[in-house]
């Protein structure tokens, strides 16, 4: 019985990290925006109202608060936040990022789709 235990740990442990590089390739680049109506998902109509509850209030990303040094209020400013900064990052609760909001449940999926959408189609306002 002991015979086999060394190659049953082994071969557990390649197939184990085998598995773990599959998903790393096999998680998406880029997000699927076709179900993102690009004339709506502007910011004035889309975005601004999102950034505007969740990140940019007193206290927080406002103008005047500009938390971490990122200001979230205004489309400039949301702008150059998810040009310049890892607001994106951030809000999808990436790996080295720090996930915001802060002391909040993550975004709905669909918020975060869209704010994604919003960049990759060049930050419409």
């Amino acid at each position: 019985m002991k015979s086999y235990f060394l190659p049953i740990v082994l071969l557990l442990t390649v197939l184990g990290i085998e598995s773990c590089s599959q998903d790393k390739a096999a998680l998406p680049t880029t997000i699927d925006c076709t179900g993102v109506d690009a004339a709506t998902n502007t910011y004035n109509l889309a975005i601004k109202p999102v950034l505007d509850f969740h990140c940019a209030y007193s206290g927080c990303h406002d103008a005047a608060s500009n938390s971490s040094n990122v200001n979230l209020e205004g489309y400039a400013a949301a702008k150059n936040s998810f040009e310049t900064k890892d607001a994106l990052c951030t809000v999808k609760h990436e790996s080295g990022c720090s996930p915001m909001p802060q002391a909040a449940p993550k975004l709905a999926d669909s918020l975060i789709t869209r704010i994604q959408c919003w960049a990759e189609n060049g930050y419409p306002q």
